[in-house]
């Protein structure tokens, strides 16, 4: 009679074949294909699958405050709560750069506020152009970020400590920039469309179709880079099923559901396309990859040849201009600029949708549209305690807990990528 035999190390048991060579017995597992699915499992959660724990939390969360509260899910909330993330998303993608390359901007709140009093100033007090207004006020959010980053990275000083100064000189700046009444009304000025507009139906499906297909040419061109360096890549995977789950997203959830009310804010339009933009800077450019790999590691970046200090420059820069941004959408929806602008909650907000999108703290990890993916689930959760009459201490429990439990979850993904493949 054959003997089983069980093979050292692996508990797995082996019995001779017809050619006396030992086979796997039937329904055993080895070590080494428990280790190969942690390793994939791993390695898909610090990469392309980070997004499906967040989407499932997301689908979750919308679930149970459409139970709660019917309202939530109509076109008219919908439309509320695009408005409502437009602004800290805006100062999420600044922030993504500035973590995947270790850095930090505690001063983009005071930037955004700053921002928006400069625009409101001259296009009102001033009587400059509306759209001359709005470039001197972008020009300054830039350069606000260039001479912070020329900070830390000629000095090699801290970016937390040189951030938190900035953000005390910009709120010193606002109260300067104020007029005597200490408030820039925008109401019934140029300003006041940019938060209020609506694109027509017709533009938004134009919008639609440029989206998808640019996202799907994205998709496409990763499964082809992957083709040529001879990584295993299905079509269907990589560029297919993505490209169809978005147009179904887009055109027979988001745009329909828009169209419904009064069509999709102007704000959410711009804001789309600087996500493209900026998609494709990350993945389709030198800067792009430079950012990365400062990232990984900034010491081997350098010696590699990449300017470490101009690309860590240029991410604060990109910041200050994102965070302006957000400021002058704010000033438009709040229809005017005082003291509050200034609102430390809204840097906040951004860092959680940031980290929660799945941007590591770590760097060299995350993607643009994890900040907008962060800001609609943290949006979300803020509108739907809103609809159900929830405390402010509840809110901000709620925020907070969702914070630290994607601090560790992130903490864990990275651990484990990390031991996985030293194995």
């Amino acid at each position: 009679m054959p003997t089983e035999v069980r093979e050292a190390g692996t508990g797995a048991q082996v019995v001779p074949g017809a050619d006396g060579a030992g086979v796997p017995a039937s329904g055993s597992v080895r070590r080494s294909d428990i280790a190969d699915i942690r390793r994939r499992v791993a390695s898909g959660l610090a990469g392309p699958w980070r997004v499906v724990p967040i989407l499932i939390a997301l689908a979750a969360i919308w679930a149970f405050f459409t139970v709660q509260s019917p309202i939530f899910l109509s076109s008219q909330n919908l439309t509320n709560l695009t408005n409502q993330i437009s602004v800290s998303t805006f100062v999420a993608l600044g922030l993504v750069f500035l973590l995947l390359v270790r850095q930090i901007d505690l001063s983009l709140a005071g930037v955004a506020a700053v921002a928006g009093g400069i625009a409101g100033v001259l296009s009102t007090s001033t009587h400059w152009n509306p759209v001359a207004a709005v470039v001197v006020a972008l020009a300054f959010g830039a350069g606000a970020g260039i001479i912070q980053g020329s900070v830390v990275t000629v000095l090699g000083t801290s970016a937390f400590i040189v951030t938190l100064g900035g953000m005390f000189i910009l709120e010193a700046v606002l109260f300067w920039e104020l007029p005597v009444t200490q408030v820039v009304p925008l109401a019934n000025t140029p300003l006041q469309a940019i938060a209020f507009s609506y694109v027509p139906a017709w533009v938004s499906y134009v919008v639609g179709v440029a989206a998808v297909g640019a996202f799907a040419a994205l998709r496409w061109g990763d499964h082809r880079s992957r083709c040529r360096h001879g990584i295993r890549s299905s079509l269907v995977a990589t560029t297919v099923v993505p490209s169809l789950a978005l147009a179904v997203l887009v055109f027979g959830v988001l745009i329909f559901v828009f169209n419904a009310y009064r069509g999709v804010p102007a704000p959410a339009v711009v804001l789309i396309g600087c996500c493209a933009i900026l998609a494709y800077v990350q993945k389709r450019t030198p800067l792009g990859k430079h950012i990365y790999a400062i990232g990984g590691n900034p010491e081997a970046a350098r010696r590699a040849g990449v300017h470490v200090k101009t690309v860590t420059v240029f991410t604060f820069a990109l910041g200050g201009f994102m965070a302006a941004a957000g400021g002058i959408v704010q000033a438009s929806q709040l229809l005017g600029v005082s003291q509050q602008s200034e609102d430390l909650t809204l840097l906040l907000g951004a860092l959680a949708a940031v980290v929660v999108g799945g941007v590591s703290l770590a760097g060299g990890r995350g993607n643009v549209w994890a900040a907008v993916i962060g800001g609609i689930l943290i949006g979300s959760i803020q509108n739907g305690l809103d609809l159900i009459n929830s405390s402010s201490a509840v809110q901000w429990f709620v925020e907070g807990m969702i914070l630290i439990v994607a601090v560790i979850i992130d903490a864990l993904i990275s651990r484990s990528s990390i031991n996985v493949g030293g194995t």
